[in-house]
């Protein structure tokens, strides 16, 4: 069963106006999921494949995707995406809600492959899981999850981790 979380996102626009730079999901950060607390421990995401990680518009699988991940890197903060939106009706609609900041969530879905339960299982740890989509929404869950950029061209992702280390 796939799993869904959302964050908030940032943004910064590449010369292409097409290319959306952030933290797909922060390490470390614990957040309320109904009955339990959920965090992502690094590396959860080691094995994801950018190229098998559509992008999403809230998660709606019964239309085509807005786009795909570009570039997916492991820091110690999360699982940073590079993500390009497609020249489309529906990438061009999404795209203008990111720039305009009306839409502000990442979320991630995924599976489960391998968890760490507290004793009474009300904190769960996400150890290894298979990134299935990233989605843009506007609701998010997790607050450090976040689109830092919607980026141009080659522009260089240093500026997007300076802006995060400036937050901690």
């Amino acid at each position: 069963m796939i799993e869904h979380r959302i964050a908030p996102m940032h943004l910064e626009v590449r010369e292409d106006g097409r290319t959306l730079v952030g933290t797909a999901v922060p390490y470390g950060v614990e957040t309320r999921i109904g009955r339990y607390t959920e965090r992502f421990a690094f590396g959860a995401f080691a094995d994801a494949r950018p190229e098998d990680v559509p992008l999403m518009a809230v998660h709606d699988h019964e239309s085509l995707p807005i786009g795909r991940a570009f570039s997916l890197t492991e820091t110690p903060a999360g699982l940073e995406a590079e993500l390009r939106v497609s020249q489309t009706q529906r990438g061009d609609e999404v795209l203008a809600l990111v720039k305009d900041g009306a839409a502000t969530g990442l979320s991630v879905g995924f599976v489960p492959v391998e968890d760490r339960w507290n004793q009474d299982r009300t904190i769960v740890e996400r150890i290894k899981a298979r990134l299935v989509e990233l989605s843009i929404t506007a609701f998010p869950a997790y607050a450090d999850a976040r689109i830092l950029a919607v980026r141009q061209k080659q522009e260089s992702v240093r500026r997007i981790r300076l802006n995060l280390a400036r937050r901690r």
